[in-house]
């Protein structure tokens, strides 16, 4: 179960790197991956999600209606064309390295999936397990694929999961959570040559620069980052409202109603003039809490394993310091999921790319990994 075809992997990474799948707008390459695993896969569906393309499942073995599934998934949405590139976003090749964007973020995994798709349709009548394959939409976004995945029910049974993602084929046994605060500074209105005005954007400002002391005075408890600053640009006035939008992200470990009760604290310290009021940005989904799995499940050892074979050296065990899919897998689903995926740089930038070898070993990686836990030959 171990041989791939490598130039069915790379054409099939470029052809998915030619399809344009902004978050929010995947119907094109959700349309394209049904019609490539319906050729392989038993049982293929397109699930409506709200708001987004859909996602596809494709199925491998029987369906015996038990507690015993693997499932696979990546994201085939990208983010929006940023900044200046200098090659083509829509594929190109130098060398080791393939371009595009979400090349690396996550086109790549999906295309590893794919090829141990086709792996896996050569033993479907050995497979001791049912094995899935889901491509999710508005990961970039808010995530409603995967909840709504999850929410549906469409995992149940699921014993262990992968989720591809940038990892540099380093194994994520965890991840970090996610809040994202909207800050109101409220000031007094004044013009340019009143003493008695309070500027908002100034007052802002000064919450922003607070901000960069967080790493100082909360080690180890996570980052702040300022994600935008906004208020109505008037021509004389000092602005009134200033509305910051925070991100926060906090590790395994740490309990969401503490971390936020400490984050309010610590921007309400802030050495500032206005009003301020801290609430959660509104979203469509749940924010995401970390989670972290135990090293001794025989799946994630059976990983380990088979990356440690294909790498020739022992695998490198981390905590993915973002969010993903694996988030809501485990926190709604209870399934123990990791995140593992290729090298390669520039992610959610300019001349995004993959280093199209570690796409390669990740494949082979699957594979192995299957074949310890799924394949009876």
């Amino acid at each position: 179960m171990n041989g791939i075809d490598v130039e069915r992997l790379r054409a099939e990474l470029l052809n998915l790197v030619r399809i344009r799948s902004f978050y929010g707008r995947e119907a094109d390459i959700a349309s394209y991956l049904v019609d490539r695993l319906s050729r392989i896969a038993d049982r293929v569906e397109l699930m409506p999600v709200p708001e987004s393309g859909g996602n596809v499942i494709a199925r491998f073995g029987a369906d015996r209606g038990d507690n015993d599934r693997l499932l696979f998934l990546s994201h085939m949405d990208t983010v929006e064309l940023k900044g200046e590139w200098k090659r083509n976003p829509w594929g190109d090749v130098e060398d080791d390295k393939v371009f595009g964007l979400g090349v690396w973020d996550s086109k790549s995994s999906v295309a590893s999936m794919i090829e141990v798709a086709n792996g896996v349709s050569k033993f479907r009548d050995s497979l001791k397990r049912e094995i899935a394959f889901a491509f999710v939409s508005d990961e970039e976004g808010f995530s409603r694929g995967t909840y709504q995945l999850v929410k549906e029910g469409k995992l149940k049974g699921v014993r262990f999961a992968v989720v591809g993602e940038p990892t540099s084929l380093r194994i994520m046994k965890g991840a970090y959570g996610r809040f994202v605060f909207d800050i109101e500074v409220r000031g007094r209105t004044g013009i340019g040559t009143e003493s008695g005005g309070i500027n908002a954007v100034v007052e802002a400002s000064k919450i922003v620069l607070h901000s960069a002391e967080f790493q100082k005075a909360h080690e180890k408890r996570g980052s702040i980052a300022p994600l935008s600053i906004k208020s109505p640009e008037l021509v004389m006035d000092y602005p009134e409202i200033c509305v910051i939008r925070m991100d926060h992200h906090y590790p395994p470990g740490e309990v969401p109603e503490i971390v936020r009760k400490r984050f309010v604290s610590f921007v309400s310290s802030a050495p500032v003039k206005a009003e301020v009021r801290i609430k959660l940005m509104k979203r469509p989904t749940p924010f995401m809490e970390p989670f972290s799995i135990e090293e001794s499940n025989p799946f994630f050892q059976a990983l380990k394993l088979a990356s440690s074979d294909v790498l020739s050296e022992d695998l490198k065990i981390g905590i993915n310091e973002s969010v993903s899919a694996a988030n809501y897998l485990y926190q709604f689903g209870k399934i123990p999921s990791v995140v593992l995926g290729p090298d390669g740089g520039n992610r959610h930038s300019s001349d995004e790319y993959v280093i199209f070898s570690s796409v390669e070993k990740l494949t082979r990686i699957f594979l192995k990994f299957l074949e310890r836990t799924s394949v009876s030959l």
